[in-house]
């Protein structure tokens, strides 16, 4: 039974831990650096290119991206963390 209270003075370090991380004075900029350049827009070359390659793939349509994976295991180590700390 020494991990229940293991679990507990985790669970309270964690949450009395972070609002004193916020607490600390932040220590003042010496300078400030602004960049002024514009970012750089795509040339006519670039965008047929784009295009070109765009139309040889049919398959760039449809691309989701990594949505599907992140959400999913998100919840998964969601579930997995709240599993793990009513077992402990």
């Amino acid at each position: 039974m020494l991990l229940r209270p293991t679990t507990l003075a985790l669970a309270a370090a964690l949450a009395l831990g972070t609002p004193s991380a916020f607490a600390a004075p932040e220590k003042p900029v010496a300078a400030q650096v602004e960049s002024t350049a514009a970012p750089k827009t795509a040339t006519q070359s670039d965008s047929s290119s784009y295009a070109q390659r765009e139309a040889k793939d049919q398959k760039v349509s449809s691309y989701q991206g990594g949505n599907t994976v992140i959400i999913t295991m998100s919840a998964g180590a969601l579930v997995l963390l709240l599993f793990l700390l009513l077992i402990i």
